[in-house]
C-alpha cells in the first residue's frame, strides 16, 4: 500500500515521558520553578519546547533551554525507550522495502535516534531546526517526502497528536494517530486521523491487505 512511512519520534516511536519529565524537574530545581508531573509532561509533549515550558511554567528564559542542552541532555536519552513492538515494526517494514522518516518537534531529533539505536532505519531525520514552520505546518513532512522521493499518494504519516494529524492534512497524506500519546481517538479523528491505533504492531496489517 504505503512505500513511505514519516513518523514522529515521542510518544509514537518511544516512551520519552518518565526521561522529560525528571530533565525538567531538574531544571525546576536549579531555577526555582515548580515541579512537574508526568501527566503535564504528556499534555505538551510534541509541541516545541519554548511553547510547551511556557504552557508549564507560564514562563520561559533562554537560560533554562542552554542548561537543559548543556546539563541534561545525556541523562534524557538514558531514560528514553522504545515502545514494545516498535523495533519490530520497524524491521517489518524495511523488509518490505519501505522507506522509513521522522518529522519530529524536537530541534533535532537525531541524537535521541542515535541513543536509542534506531537511528539506522531512518533514511530522513527532520527537526525543527530543518525547516522554517514546527507541526502543525506541514514543511517536516514535505522535507521528508521530499529526501525520500515519495508523492502523496505512496506516503503515510504516524504520530500521536493533534498536531500531528493537522500537519499531515495540510501535506496532503493520510495519517495515523497512536493513542500511545495524551490524545483520545476522538482528539485524533478530529484533527484529521485515517485511522486511530492503540499500539505500533497495529500498522503492519496495512501492508497486509487485512485493513480498508
Amino acid at each position: 500500500m504505503f512505500r513511505c512511512v514519516i513518523f514522529d519520534f515521542d510518544m509514537t516511536l518511544v516512551d520519552s515521558s518518565y526521561a522529560i519529565r525528571d530533565t525538567m524537574n531538574m531544571v525546576a530545581e536549579r531555577q526555582g520553578l515548580p515541579p512537574v508531573t508526568r501527566e503535564q509532561v504528556l499534555s505538551v509533549i510534541g509541541l516545541p519546547i519554548r511553547e510547551s515550558w511556557m504552557k508549564i511554567w507560564n514562563r520561559f528564559d533562554e537560560e533554562w533551554l542552554t542548561e537543559f542542552r548543556a546539563l541534561f541532555l545525556e541523562q534524557e536519552f538514558a531514560g528514553i525507550f522504545p515502545f514494545p513492538g516498535t523495533v519490530s515494526v520497524l524491521e517489518a517494514l524495511t523488509e518490505k522495502g519501505v522507506a522509513l522518516g521522522i518529522a519530529s518537534n524536537r530541534q533535532s531529533p537525531v541524537n535521541p535516534l542515535k541513543a536509542t539505536g534506531l537511528s539506522g532505519y531512518f533514511r530522513s531525520v527532520v527537526g525543527m531546526g530543518d525547516v522554517e514552520n514546527a507541526k502543525p505546518a506541514p514543511d517536516m513532512i514535505l522535507k521528508g517526502m521530499a529526501e525520500l522521493g515519495f508523492g502523496k499518494d505512496d506516503t503515510l504519516f504516524v504520530g500521536d497528536t493533534a498536531d500531528d494529524m493537522t500537519a499531515a492534512a495540510a501535506a496532503g497524506i493520510l495519517s495515523v494517530g497512536l493513542t500511545t500519546g495524551n490524545f483520545p481517538p476522538e482528539g485524533l479523528v478530529g484533527a484529521g486521523a485515517w485511522k486511530v491505533m492503540d499500539a505500533i504492531e497495529e500498522l503492519l496489517p496495512l501492508w497486509n491487505g487485512a485493513a480498508s
